[in-house]
This record gives C-alpha cells, sequence and structure tokens, in this order.
C-alpha cells in the first residue's frame, strides 16, 4: 500500500472538494443533496472521507484493513452515483462532478492496488 496511499488520499480530496464546487447552472452536490436527502449526502461524504482518513493513517501505522476501507468507501460513491452511466459524458459534466466521477474511480483503482501490493514491514 505504500504507493497507494498517497493516491488515495489524492482521490478521496478530490471528491471531497467536488461536493463542494458548483456545478454551473446548478448549485454544488452538496447544497442539492441538502435539501433532497440527507441521508445520500451523508452517504458521499461518508464514502470520501473514510478513504481520507484510512490512508491518512496508513502512513503512520499501516494495516490491511485501510485499503479494504478505501475500497469500501469509493466503491459505495461509485454506485451511489451510477459512475457507469456518467463515464461515457466526462466531457460534458461540470467540473465538480467530473471530480466526482474522477475521484471515486481514481480511489477505486488505486485501493484495489493496495490491496494487491501490500506494503512490506
Amino acid at each position: 500500500m505504500k504507493t497507494a496511499k498517497p493516491l488515495i488520499l489524492l482521490f478521496g480530496v478530490l471528491g471531497l472538494v467536488g461536493m463542494f464546487l458548483p456545478n454551473s447552472p446548478l448549485p454544488s452536490m452538496f447544497s442539492m443533496l441538502m435539501e433532497v436527502s440527507k441521508f445520500d449526502l451523508l452517504l458521499l461524504l461518508a464514502g470520501f472521507a473514510i478513504p481520507v482518513g484510512a490512508a491518512a493513517g496508513a502512513f503512520n501505522k499501516p494495516a490491511a484493513w485501510q485499503a479494504l476501507a478505501a475500497l469500501a468507501g469509493f466503491a459505495l460513491v461509485a454506485i451511489k452515483m451510477h459512475v457507469w452511466q456518467l463515464a461515457p459524458h466526462i466531457l460534458d459534466v461540470p467540473l465538480g462532478m467530473k471530480l466526482l466521477v474522477v475521484g471515486s474511480v481514481g480511489g477505486l483503482i488505486a485501493s484495489i492496488v493496495g490491496l494487491v501490493k501490500p506494503e512490506s514491514r
């Protein structure tokens, strides 16, 4: 997980930033979900915050569960946002949505790399 830690952290932060960027002409994803569904908002925030926390904790004391927690968080966001439907239209969506898609897909890939190639002790 040595090479995956900074990438997991980066993609998690990208996703969190994407939640708060405005999706012109619409408001940010955070604002929209705050009005529509607070539960979905909490799921998406947790889906990006858990990998960030796991990757930050892995810098001090790496463990296998941290890559698994990051994978679960990014997978939650990818499934909740239906990235397989958004990915073909990545050039047409606003910047905030691009960051959400790139953060979730990139985080999934980095988490899988962290699981497959664990850090040697």
